[in-house]
């Protein structure tokens, strides 16, 4: 018997009632961290208790083994389908690798009800869309914590995608309010430069992002943040997330050079060393562990203390993905600690903040709702809406800069703001520009910054001070 969560209940409630009323292809999208392995679980007992046979599709060889555990964890007896493992189809449920999947699609018998894990892949001419063009009868449920494609686009049929309907469960901040999340207290240490990358997710990008972060400061200042904010708190470990697979090497030999027990993973590191290496940092024994897009989905260590953002990128999926790595709530961990190195937050705002999804992607907000900005707090970092008066963090008091007027020979002069152009015309570097924006409490100082630059080369004026 699986015990569910109340909203748990309600989200599969509302995805079978879907179903019931001829809508045979449904979304269904919760926070990470809310449970959608277990909504899998409960949904495939169902449908095999009455008969049905299931397929559980997954990518990638941890995602597929976290699977096959959580369910089987709810007792759910199982086959699994996968490179190199031998199949028993007599098993009702199956997990399978969406790559095997497709190479044995003449093996298998047609399933009556398909459920996509991390359905944000599932496109029309992928290797999913292959899977289930393959079997066209059946049901097909989608559970995606962002659904939309990494680059925004919708899910929906018409779009790209297969799916009719579309089912939300409770927000990131229900679920943080709700003790289901842990808080996520976002940091944004100020950083390196990447103004002049245009794109981030793009080979150029990532090659010219993984440069800028392997080198100088973007080295250290990672490791002097977790050693602040990080390792004094619950079991002191994190995940980070880099550009490549040498920079994520490259981050784990730093720090195992200042003596923190760090590792990283790729593609082809062995699955018994990937088995130990997320066990260690479970218990706490290896406090570091990095990777390049092979822990931004599925894995699910609840103890993990934060996340080290240090790859930039345009996807508000791929960000909300990295994030929710560390917001599984754990006992003793009074909340995750997200150090964003890179400004992702300030391109995509707060773990928590509201958003409206719908199957066409790009995702909005409701008609009249004003644009969600980001600010940090200049004594301790951490982010919060721009709203907020007081840090939540540190007590820091954001104060409006006063305006003073003098009256000089019968005519207003506005004394600051004479002051304000003199500070300006005195900044030499894109860096000093960006501090007296941070001075002025601006929203985007780094923004500001390259809008003043961009008018200096306009003008000719513009000298770089090496």
């Amino acid at each position: 018997m699986i015990n569910l969560r109340p909203y748990q209940s309600d989200f599969t409630a509302e995805i079978s009632a879907a179903m019931r009323h001829g809508c045979r292809r449904v979304l269904g999208t919760m926070p990470t961290g809310s449970g959608k392995g277990t909504v899998a679980a409960y949904m495939s007992a169902s449908a095999a208790a009455k008969g049905h046979w299931v397929m559980i599709l997954a990518h990638r060889k941890e995602l597929i083994e976290d699977l096959s555990g959580r369910i089987g964890s709810h007792g759910v007896r199982h086959g699994l389908i996968a490179a190199g493992r031998s199949m028993d189809l007599s098993q009702q449920v199956q997990v399978g690798s969406v790559d095997t999947v497709a190479r044995r699609l003449h093996m298998l018998p047609a399933p009556t009800l398909i459920i996509q894990d991390e359905a944000h892949h599932l496109i029309e001419g992928n290797k999913w869309g292959k899977v289930i063009a393959a079997w066209p009868s059946a049901y097909l449920v989608g559970l995606t914590a962002t659904p939309q494609r990494l680059s925004g686009e919708g899910l929906g049929v018409g779009h790209g995608g297969y799916f009719q309907h579309l089912v939300l469960g409770p927000t990131a901040q229900w679920l943080t309010d709700n003790g289901y999340l842990a808080r996520a207290r976002v940091l944004s240490p100020p950083g390196v430069d990447l103004s002049r990358i245009r794109s981030f997710d793009t080979p150029t990008g990532k090659a010219r992002a993984a440069e800028i972060l392997s080198t100088g400061q973007a080295m250290g200042d990672p490791i002097g943040h977790y050693l602040r904010e990080i390792a004094p708190i619950h079991k002191g470990t994190v995940v980070g997330f880099c550009v490549s697979v040498a920079h994520a090497g490259a981050v784990a030999e730093a720090y195992r050079r200042v003596g923190i027990p760090a590792a990283a993973l790729d593609g082809k590191t062995d699955k018994n060393l990937r088995r130990q290496l997320l066990r260690d940092l479970g218990d706490g024994t290896l406090k570091a562990l990095f990777s390049c897009e092979i822990i931004s989905e599925g894995t699910d260590i609840p103890s993990v203390t934060g996340a080290q953002l240090l790859r930039p990128t345009d996807s508000l999926s791929l960000y909300l993905q990295q994030v929710g790595r560390a917001l599984r709530p754990s006992p003793g961990k009074p909340h995750a600690v997200i150090l964003d190195h890179v400004g992702n937050a300030n391109r995509h705002g707060l773990p928590t903040d509201p958003r409206e999804w719908t199957l066409e992607g790009k995702v909005g907000r409701k008609a009249g709702e004003p644009a969600l900005s980001v600010k940090v707090c200049p004594k301790c970092f951490s982010c919060m809406p721009s709203a907020k008066q007081v840090c939540p963090d540190c007590g820091h008091e954001f104060t409006p800069e006063r305006r003073e007027l003098q009256h000089v020979d019968g005519e207003l002069v506005e004394v600051q703001q004479r002051e304000r152009r003199r500070e300006q015309a005195t900044a030499q570097t894109i860096e000093d520009l960006v501090a007296i924006g941070k001075r002025r409490g601006m929203k985007n100082p780094r923004g500001w910054a390259r809008h003043v630059m961009a008018a200096r080369e306009t003008k000719g004026q513009w000298r770089k001070v090496a």
